[in-house]
């Protein structure tokens, strides 16, 4: 399986919206596309980056999501309660 873990650091002030995005419209979006597996985002407890976990079957799918217009919807409002973030890609063994 495919994991990808981006790093977010989400703007002063910007954290219930963030959260709010994620839990409602990202979530929706996500969980419908195919090979989607899991997706979680994780709050820092005492400060520091946001952990967003995503899980799919494979890379080459997670990429399909990506390119889809719905994607290109949603992640922007996510996005913009961000002031930065970092992405690395995981294989589950």
């Amino acid at each position: 399986m495919f994991v990808l873990h981006v790093s977010i650091k989400v703007k002063p002030g910007h954290e219930k919206a963030a959260e709010e995005m994620f839990a409602g419209p990202f979530k929706a979006a996500v969980s419908a596309q195919p090979g989607f597996k899991g997706v979680q985002l994780l709050r820092p407890n005492g400060g520091g980056d946001y952990l967003l976990g995503l899980v799919f079957e494979n890379q080459e799918l997670q990429q399909k999501w990506v390119a889809t217009d719905l994607h290109n919807q949603v992640w922007p409002r996510m996005e913009a309660n961000f002031d930065g973030y970092s992405v690395k890609n995981f294989t589950a063994i």
